[in-house]
């Protein structure tokens, strides 16, 4: 689209991001994005966003991009534009003088057209040096000049180049910033370079390089292919670490894939990693190659806990309280909740393990009023999730309850603080919901507890593993130096409730399940006729108990009608229609009403990843500024700005894996052939014990039966149990006598 500069409205300086208005006679400019003051007029006004967009009306520009919502409407999205500068006398003063061109205004600008007249432009391309005739242009002033000049046509050259690419101006600007005057050079002929550029995956690079035929064995794409596999593995398939064989066939596979002729060796790939493990970029243990971070983490983290087990601290005996605590607050234990709560006073670390309703807060209660009587220190509850800790405060009755990254200090850049860490006050510290913990926050509650604390960590083992690489809790569990008690008697809503007796049954592979009132699987033939089975119902539970208390659960967010986007997206309307006086706002792509569920997708301050609250208010300050208020069921009311809403998201239907450490009254769970990649154990697992009074099954009985059938739990590349146990043994031998450890 070929449009002229009419005025700017936003400009940061620092990276050139740009939202100004446009004037075009382009009659495809959409009615929605048409500028109101223009109306009438002959050319078309609309607002355009990018970086290092023209801001002189003396030259026209050919745009390319998409158009986009937004709250302010919609607006054009530029995604590349090259300068038409016209070749007379206007056009090369109006395009030097428009302050483009650093150290030129007006003045200046004559004098250089007066030296070189039509021919301006070509002189500063090809022959910067002459510029220096024109009286007023210093050497300091010309270096100036050219770099300006320079850097719009490199950032015009590369946004044409990588165009294909769908590379955007963002990431341009990112590669002038690493590469400066080099980055045309770099991005035609060393691509692979790209690789240390924030936001440049190997595939995107990979595609550059292979279609202008580079080097295809240079050692940068080699490193390049093996960090994209690491990375792979950690965030598609939570390893910690891949076997050596298996990772050099993986580059081998990758780096000669769709090639008529081989590209590398293995042995080029073996070189690589011999060089990064000598750069101290990742480590090889025997024949597991980590990430060095991640080899950090989990050796640390064993070492830790090896010591800890070590250093048992005073054991109690609590018999007489106990049985105080029963009476006090009108419990029965059963035998194994009674031997939970002694394993914890007899050990400084210690587990308990068991699925929904079987009493784990019930045995914490006990626990929590025995230390108050014992031990007197401070108590510090957390787990992984906001909705887990406010659930695990409501109902122990103890408000200081918090998500591990609240309470770890793990929010905004204290994450990347690695020496400012400060020991929990706490001498007793719980942990819910351990089956959420991965490697990395894992390490960071060890390191930050104090060696004398005690520490209880609980948690469903046949839940999903963590989201992050690691399996945490099922390394410590199986180690087999830790206290465990496993809770396996169901109280919750009594012996007879089919959503337990169900559950268990898919733990023993079995799928002769129990339907009632409590669990009821509806058959549908198709996808479309499961998507429309689960909006039904989904209206008539929320109509009769209210949108709090019915929750859809899916494994999918993406690529289904029955996944996450899709229903929210076609329950939008029919759940919170539009109506006269509903405020609503559109932003990235999304329309929120007033009365809209929604979910917090990240932790702040304020509200936890996995808070689910509703929209109350859309008003505007007195600053013109935009604001979301969603408030929570705890109370807790937050304002969003509009950039802020892309930590939320609808939540009509949410995806399995961020209703963990949650619960709702009523689930409804679509399960069809088309989850083929998801359908496990786990993850059904997870999603019927999410509910606490009703489950609807819907879809494909086949479906069900291939979930249960499938363990995939356990199979994450992880040494942490391992590597526990050799240090374990290690500081044990260290610590006895010399002739004793002889003898052995």
């Amino acid at each position: 689209m070929r449009c002229r500069y009419r005025k700017t409205i936003f400009l940061n300086e620092e990276n050139g991001y740009t939202i100004a208005v446009f004037t075009t006679k382009d009659a495809s400019v959409p009615l929605a994005a048409r500028d109101k003051y223009l109306q009438g007029q002959k050319v078309i006004g609309f607002t355009a966003i990018g970086f290092d967009l023209p801001q002189s009306d003396q030259i026209e520009i050919e745009m390319e991009g998409q158009w986009e919502k937004s709250s302010h409407g919609l607006q054009y999205q530029v995604e590349n534009f090259m300068e038409i500068v016209p070749r007379t006398k206007e056009g090369i003063l109006g395009y030097l003088s428009c302050g483009s061109v650093k150290g030129v205004g007006p003045k200046v600008a004559e004098a250089i057209y007066k030296e070189f007249g039509l021919n301006t432009l070509e002189i500063m391309e090809e022959h910067p040096q002459e510029l220096l005739k024109v009286k007023g242009i210093s050497q300091k002033k010309l270096k100036g000049i050219v770099e300006s000049y320079g850097k719009n046509k490199v950032f015009r050259e590369l946004m044409t180049f990588l165009a294909p690419y769908k590379v955007t101006p963002k990431k341009v600007n990112l590669i002038l910033q690493r590469f400066r005057n080099e980055s045309v050079e770099i991005v035609r002929h060393r691509p692979y370079q790209l690789c240390a550029v924030k936001g440049f995956g190997f595939l995107t690079v990979d595609a550059i390089g292979r279609q202008n035929c580079q080097a295809l064995n240079d050692p940068m794409r080699i490193s390049g292919c093996l960090s994209h596999l690491m990375e792979s593995a950690m965030k598609e398939q939570g390893h910690l670490y891949l076997e050596r064989p298996e990772l050099i066939q993986r580059a081998y596979t990758m780096l000669n894939q769709d090639l008529p002729n081989q590209a590398v060796t293995e042995t080029d790939i073996q070189r690589v990693l011999y060089r990064l493990v000598m750069q101290e970029s990742i480590v090889v243990d025997g024949e597991r190659v980590y990430v060095k971070k991640q080899y950090e983490e989990e050796n640390q983290t064993a070492s830790m806990i090896a010591r800890r087990l070590l250093d048992q601290g005073e054991a109690y005996d609590i018999e007489k309280e106990l049985a105080q605590a029963q009476t006090a607050l009108a419990i029965t234990l059963s035998e194994k909740q009674k031997q939970a709560v002694r394993m914890v006073f007899r050990n400084q670390i210690s587990i308990i393990t068991g699925g929904p309703g079987t009493g784990k807060t019930t045995v914490l209660k006990v626990i929590l009023y025995i230390h108050a009587i014992v031990c007197r220190s401070q108590v510090q509850l957390m787990a992984p999730t906001g909705r887990a800790a406010r659930r695990m405060a409501e109902s122990t009755g103890h408000e200081d309850a918090s998500t591990m990254h609240m309470a770890l200090g793990l929010l905004g850049d204290f994450a990347d603080y690695e020496d400012a860490v400060e020991y929990l006050e706490a001498g007793f510290l719980n942990l819910d919901e351990v089956s959420m913990v991965d490697m990395h926050l894992g390490y960071e509650f060890f390191r930050r507890v104090k060696p004398a604390s005690r520490i209880l960590l609980v948690g469903d083992v046949d839940q999903l593993p963590s989201v992050g690489a690691g399996d945490v809790f099922r390394q410590l569990i199986g180690c087999g130096l830790i206290p465990v008690t496993v809770l396996d008697l169901v109280f919750r809503q009594g012996k007879t409730s089919n959503i337990h007796l169900n559950a268990r049954k898919m733990l023993a592979n079995r799928t002769d399940f129990g339907f009632g009132d409590d669990f009821q699987f509806i058959s549908c033939n198709s996808a479309d006729e499961t998507a429309a089975m689960v909006r039904q119902l989904y209206q008539e539970e929320a109509a009769r108990n209210g949108l709090d208390h019915v929750q859809i659960l899916t494994p999918y967010r993406v690529k289904t009608v029955n996944g996450a986007n899709e229903l929210n997206r076609s329950l939008e309307d029919l759940i919170n229609p539009p109506s006269p006086g509903k405020k609503e706002l559109s932003a990235g792509g999304q329309t929120y009403r007033e009365g809209d569920k929604v979910l917090q997708n990240k932790n702040t301050l304020m509200a936890s990843n996995g808070d689910l609250g509703r929209i109350t208010d859309f008003y505007t300050d007195e600053e013109g500024t935009v604001k979301t208020v969603i408030e929570f069921p705890d109370g807790r009311v937050v304002t969003y700005e509009t950039e802020d809403l892309e930590m939320i998201e609808h939540a009509n239907a949410i995806t399995i894996h961020k209703s963990q450490g949650s619960e709702c009254d009523i689930v409804i769970i679509p399960w069809v052939r088309a989850f083929y990649m998801m359908l496990k154990r786990n993850i059904l697992y997870t999603g019927i014990t999410r509910a606490k009074k009703k489950v609807y099954l819907v879809g494909q009985w086949n479906a069900v039966c291939q979930a249960v059938h499938t363990d995939d739990a356990g199979r994450r590349n992880t040494a942490l149990g391992e590597r526990i146990t050799r240090y374990y043994y290690q500081y044990l031998n260290e610590r006895e006598p010399k002739q004793l450890r002889l003898a052995v």
